[in-house]
């Protein structure tokens, strides 16, 4: 099995999504299928975070050579809404949220380091994320006004070196590289 790391990427201002960027919900939905089983393997948050993350994933996908491999990608979260719960019986509990104080922000999401994905759902309208970890779910609330500096609400690089870029509001985009 091999490996490869990325650095944390930057989430790009929301004015350099191409103005055509899709709108295509099952398309999106296929691409981030290589999200099932993926395993969180470190979290950074920045020091100047504003509720700003990235998890560091080992996802296993088809090798060129046709055996499976492991790669480690980012998914990094750069919407200013989003929730992490805890689930199980009763209500859930939120265990962390973008408005958080970096000290418990960093602390909260350490709890991922060693969960697998269980799940990926996007809704529609509204475009509303939920990532489950078991016992856990990350949740990602799209806005579709922000001001030309602010950056997407979510990104992932996928083990083909495809960078999808999500948000802001309903809208995607596949970039290669």
């Amino acid at each position: 099995m091999t490996t490869q790391t990325d650095p944390a990427p930057e989430l790009h201002p929301a004015s350099d999504l191409h103005p055509a960027a899709s709108t295509d919900l099952p398309a999106l939905r296929r691409q981030l299928a290589v999200l099932h089983g993926g395993k969180v393997t470190s979290v950074h948050v920045p020091s100047e975070s504003e509720g700003r993350f990235a998890l560091l994933l080992a996802l296993t996908h088809r090798g060129p050579n046709g055996g499976n491999a492991l790669a480690y990608r980012w998914l990094t979260v750069g919407g200013p809404v989003w929730r992490l719960e805890r689930t199980g019986p009763g209500e859930p509990a939120v265990a962390a949220a973008s408005g958080d104080a970096l000290p418990r922000l960093v602390a909260d999401l350490r709890v991922l380091v060693g969960r697998e994905i269980t799940d990926v759902r996007i809704t529609e309208p509204g475009w509303d994320t939920r990532i489950e970890f078991g016992d856990h779910r990350l949740s990602v609330f799209p806005t579709a006004l922000r001001t030309p500096s602010t950056a997407p609400d979510w990104a992932l690089r996928l083990p083909s070196r495809h960078h999808l870029v999500i948000g802001p509001g309903a809208r995607w985009e596949s970039r290669v590289g």
